[in-house]
């Protein structure tokens, strides 16, 4: 049996722009800031930890240990302010695909945000007992693009790499996958085809697009 691994955000969960926000807030009470199309193409798909060296540099600055952890801290209490009241909202194709899978299907996480972003939005959208796994930012030594999370997110589901399918709406997140051996398809959701490597399996515009079978299809 084939097994399916969601990126969080951008897939299951509309936050991207939660996320742009938030760092953006937090980037401009520091006497920084960036542009949308820097976060689209520097930043969006990276976990905090390796997105805020690359903000500061973007901005001409070296950020210190402490100013990383302040930073890291404040960008989180944002957005997990924003997940509390609700901002953030499901994507109805991801939610249906993951309803109509679970139930033949093994489903995993695999994710550059931390685990409690994760298990409280998966908890408010009823999908939380759909998963057999969550790799979250917590769970490794290097976030996407590294290949590591995937790895374990196909391990954690008892499956070898090549018997499985990423939905990802990011490049970096694409590459992370693609380098454990897993097919993917793109979703379109931030970013449009142009973004994306060449070696994923499929695009769609939206998860509206995907059928269960059209994405069993990519492993096949």
């Amino acid at each position: 049996m084939p097994a399916i691994i969601f990126d969080f955000d951008g897939v299951i969960v509309d936050s991207e722009p939660l996320h742009e926000a938030a760092l953006l807030q937090c980037a401009r009470e520091r006497g920084m800031s960036f542009t949308h199309d820097q976060y689209m193409t520097k930043l969006i798909g990276l976990a905090d930890r390796d997105c805020l060296p690359v903000l500061y540099q973007l901005n001409g600055r070296t950020p210190t240990a402490d100013e990383h952890a302040e930073y890291f801290a404040q960008k989180k209490r944002l957005v997990h302010g924003m997940l509390e009241r609700g901002e953030a909202r499901g994507f109805p194709g991801t939610l249906a695909l993951i309803r109509e899978a679970q139930t033949s299907i093994p489903l995993a996480v695999c994710s550059g945000a931390i685990r409690p972003e994760i298990e409280m939005v998966l908890k408010s959208l009823e999908i939380a007992g759909h998963f057999g796994a969550i790799v979250s930012a917590d769970d490794v030594r290097n976030s996407k693009p590294d290949p590591e999370g995937y790895r374990k997110a196909a391990a954690a589901l008892g499956k070898q790499p090549a018997e499985c399918v990423a939905l990802e709406d990011t490049p970096t997140g694409c590459r992370a996958a693609i380098g454990a051996g897993v097919r993917v398809i793109a979703v379109g959701h931030s970013l449009p085809r142009s973004a994306f490597p060449s070696e994923i399996s499929d695009f769609a515009v939206t998860t509206r697009e995907l059928s269960l079978d059209r994405v069993l299809h990519a492993i096949q």
